[in-house]
């Protein structure tokens, strides 16, 4: 077992394309194309959309072993809108996200464990996913952060709880502001990052800042990774997944945030080349981001 991912899984609607998302669905199916085995623990509706992303992440190498049915509530739904801005669903089947025994298995048993704020939304989910984390720090697994804010539906105590309960935080310049403002904390951009990163007693962070690039912080050095420019642009949507998913391939690996920056920063850069959260990433490009995170 390497990678356990626990949060949403969805269909992203741009205008009439219906295409597979969800930030923890995305970080999984890229973390299968590095070559790592990637589990995501989540829900989906007893419907045809259900049936098609479940067959989407076998398609993409994802264990959907995890991946519970809900008799009820119907698979998630996201509007993309410029920006990229998201009109959220209320109430979907990954908020209904079950702990069950294979899960908890599952989560003692990985090298890395990443989640985020989103499918943390509502009780049910909440108490999973947190009892998730809990049992694999417990057992010496590391936790990703990916802090993922969505508005409106995150709030200070899961904003806190997911602080407290992680060895790497991952946020972007937006997200700093926000919980620097949850916190009353006021400074320049390093020192907000710096002291969130003490506050919490977080070793390890990323701080990404769209085409400015990212700053790393591990063992209380901070440094700064430029982005790679893409060939073209098509949209924003899920670069900071891919991002991620370079995070916990290198985690899983044991391998530092110092020899990671170039290789997160490669494939976020394709990402945003192509249209989609998810596309196929080519061998070779994979290829050149093992190289870079094994140099």
């Amino acid at each position: 077992m390497s990678a356990l991912c626990l949060g949403e899984i969805l269909v992203d609607c741009f205008g009439d394309r219906r295409i597979p998302g969800g930030a923890l669905a995305n970080v999984a199916c890229h973390i299968a194309a590095l070559g790592e085995n990637a589990v995501l623990v989540s829900r989906v509706g007893d419907d045809a959309e259900g049936r098609k992303l479940s067959a989407w992440l076998s398609e993409r190498g994802v264990s959907a072993d995890l991946l519970q049915i809900d008799p009820v509530n119907p698979t998630g739904v996201v509007r993309v809108l410029p920006g990229p801005r998201y009109d959220i669903e209320d109430r979907a089947a990954w908020d209904f996200i079950e702990i069950a025994a294979t899960n908890r298995a599952t989560a003692g048993q990985s090298r890395i464990v990443a989640f985020g704020t989103l499918a943390q939304r509502t009780p049910a989910s909440r108490k999973t996913i947190r009892n998730l984390v809990t049992m694999a720090r417990s057992a010496g697994v590391p936790a990703l952060c990916d802090l993922n804010l969505r508005s409106p539906f995150y709030d200070e105590a899961t904003v806190l709880w997911s602080l407290r309960n992680c060895d790497v935080l991952k946020l972007n310049r937006e997200e700093l502001e926000t919980v620097s403002r949850l916190i009353q904390a006021r400074g320049e951009t390093g020192e907000l990052f710096a002291g969130l990163l003490r506050e919490f007693s977080i070793p390890r962070g990323v701080l990404t800042d769209g085409a400015e690039g990212a700053w790393f912080s591990e063992e209380g050095e901070t440094w700064h990774q430029s982005a790679e420019q893409p060939e073209v642009f098509s949209d924003a949507v899920g670069a900071g997944d891919a991002f991620c998913a370079v995070l916990s391939v290198a985690l899983a690996r044991g391998i530092s945030l110092r020899q990671t920056g170039p290789a997160a920063a490669s494939l976020a850069a394709y990402v945003v080349s192509q249209p989609g959260a998810t596309p196929e990433i080519p061998r070779r490009l994979a290829d050149r981001v093992n190289e870079m995170l094994a140099s």
